[in-house]
C-alpha cells in the first residue's frame, strides 16, 4: 500500500473536478437561496409549521412546535453559509441530511395515504407526492456535487487540508 486512494477514488475526484466552477457556483447559489427562501414564511408563521409537521404523525407529540421554531432558523443559516461560501462542505452536509429526512417523510406519508401540504414553504399548498420525492433528489444531488467539488469559486473558510 503506498497511500494513494484506489482507481475508483481517482475517478470519483476526476468526475468531480469536471465540473466547470461555475456552475458549482450556480448550484451552490441556487440551492442556497432555496433554503432561504423555504426557511422565510415557517419562521414569520411557526404554528402553520407546527401544524404541518404534525400532520406527518411521526413526531411526538409537543415536539413540533420546538422543531417548528428550529428548523427554519437552521434552514436559513443553511442557505446563507452555502450561498456566501462560508463552510461550505459542513453546510452541504448538512443540507444533503435534511433533504434525505424530507425524502424519508414525504415517502412515508405517501404510503401511508396521507393526503397532506408537504409543509416545504416552496408553494403554498403543495401537497406530497412522488414529484416532491423527484425534486428532493435533484437538490441532494446538486449537494453532492458542491459538497465534492474541490474547485469552488467563492468560498470562504474552506476545509482545512490535514
Amino acid at each position: 500500500m503506498d497511500g494513494r486512494p484506489g482507481k475508483k477514488q481517482d475517478l470519483k475526484l476526476n468526475t468531480m473536478n469536471k465540473i466547470h466552477p461555475l456552475l458549482v457556483l450556480i448550484m451552490r447559489v441556487l440551492i442556497g437561496l432555496i433554503f432561504i427562501y423555504a426557511s422565510y414564511d415557517k419562521i414569520l408563521d411557526p404554528s402553520k409549521f407546527a401544524r404541518d409537521i404534525s400532520n406527518y404523525h411521526v413526531v411526538p407529540f409537543g415536539l413540533e412546535n420546538t422543531i417548528a421554531i428550529i428548523l427554519p432558523w437552521l434552514e436559513l443559516v443553511i442557505g446563507l453559509g452555502i450561498v456566501l461560501g462560508v463552510c461550505i462542505n459542513g453546510n452541504t452536509l448538512i443540507c444533503g441530511g435534511l433533504l434525505t429526512l424530507f425524502i424519508f417523510l414525504i415517502f412515508q406519508a405517501i404510503l401511508r395515504g396521507f393526503n397532506i401540504d408537504c409543509g416545504c414553504g416552496l408553494k403554498e399548498g403543495e401537497m406530497v407526492g412522488w414529484s416532491k420525492i423527484i425534486e428532493n433528489f435533484l437538490f441532494l444531488g446538486a449537494c453532492y456535487i458542491v459538497h465534492q467539488s474541490k474547485r469552488r469559486l467563492l468560498e470562504f473558510y474552506p476545509k482545512s487540508s490535514l
